[in-house]
């Protein structure tokens, strides 16, 4: 059987190659690994939320990905209020006007193993260049657990109460819960980032070759790019709060 790592490092070394590029990857970095085993009681596994954050719609167009000022880049702020409309003062154009405002993508999810990921690609090029959480549209970065954490079909409850070791968890009155639908899938809005659009590169091919690099580490395994959940019950997720099995 071919190896995650053998994939991965074939498949950078074809893009740099097509491009004449052959020695644009110095280094290239596994994905995460996949560890999470569900426990006897997986509700025993908790994380915590690191990052809340959404974007509105953009007057000047850009919020539109075939507008020169799009990003996919969201900044952060200290709670979020969701809904089966989706986040509070977020907006997604595709989802918007292409999938009808679809409860199935209310909100975005990612673990911080995949932004330590992302910066340890290719020697730390895109770190060294401005990477930060956020720069995928996540709006919920959650720490302590590992991307496949979350599960299509999975329910989870984010909640500001705390539980006692041991103790049977409980749903409070104002705890979030959500449902996993769907992976996300990386496509090239994600090349509009600076780092990988950069008009300081002159060579046209690398920049192709950066924006393929970078998708193509995030094909590695489903739920790198994070994933989209429906909301069914609403209320604040906060900075700080718990995220565990519902």
């Amino acid at each position: 059987t071919t190896s995650l790592k053998s994939t991965n490092n074939n498949l950078m070394d074809k893009i740099a190659k097509t491009l004449g590029l052959d020695q644009l990857f110095a280094q290239k970095e596994d994905a995460p690994r996949t560890t999470f085993q569900e426990e006897t009681d997986p509700k025993q596994t908790k994380g915590r939320v690191l990052r809340t954050a959404a974007r509105p719609q953009q007057p000047s167009g850009g919020s539109i990905p075939s507008s020169r000022e799009y990003t996919t880049r969201k900044p952060s702020s200290p709670m979020i209020s969701v809904s089966s409309g989706g986040v509070t003062g977020d907006y997604n154009h595709y989802r918007t006007v292409a999938l009808k405002s679809t409860p199935d993508r209310a909100i975005s999810i990612l673990t911080s193993d995949v932004s330590a990921y992302i910066a340890s690609l290719d020697g730390g090029y895109f770190a060294q260049r401005g990477y930060r959480d956020g720069d995928l549209g996540e709006n919920v970065l959650v720490g302590g657990v590992e991307f496949d954490f979350f599960r299509v079909g999975k329910r989870y409850r984010f909640t500001s109460k705390t539980e006692n070791e041991g103790k049977k968890p409980s749903i409070a009155e104002d705890d979030v819960i959500v449902e996993i639908t769907e992976a996300m899938e990386p496509c090239a809005n994600l090349c509009k980032l600076p780092y990988i659009n950069d008009p300081t590169i002159a060579n046209p091919k690398e920049r192709v070759g950066r924006c393929q690099y970078f998708i193509a580490a995030l094909e590695q395994k489903e739920g790198l790019r994070g994933w989209y959940a429906r909301v069914v019950k609403g209320g604040m997720i906060r900075v700080g709060d718990m995220a565990a099995f519902a």
